[in-house]
């Protein structure tokens, strides 16, 4: 699972990003920049973001972040850091890609 966000700065709107995948095969994702919604996949219920994130509502207050990250304690079981929603951004790391085998390095003798 792949879950971050980032405020709205001036006329840059905020953007809230989900993507889950499984056995490295992303089942689905979507992200939320304003209020546009991208999906890929079949997004659960649970976790619709039409549901967490109404257009009706100021997005500037970050009320769809809060509700985002209550349905992924509750689907998943996993608690995510208010600090990095707050705050700002927390430390990152590069991952596997979900798309493709991992490189192979050539052995130095």
């Amino acid at each position: 699972m792949t879950v971050w966000s980032e405020p709205s700065h001036g006329d840059r709107p905020g953007v809230f990003h989900l993507s889950v995948a499984e056995r490295g095969e992303e089942r689905y994702a979507f992200t939320v920049r304003g209020t546009a919604v991208s999906r890929r996949g079949a997004v659960p219920v649970a976790l619709d973001p039409d549901r967490l994130f109404p257009q009706d509502e100021p997005h500037e207050e970050r009320l769809g972040e809060g509700r985002a990250l209550e349905a992924l304690a509750a689907e998943f079981g996993v608690r995510l850091p208010r600090l990095a929603l707050e705050r700002g951004r927390l430390h990152t790391f590069r991952t596997r890609s979900w798309s493709r085998p991992p490189r192979v390095r050539a052995k130095v003798s």
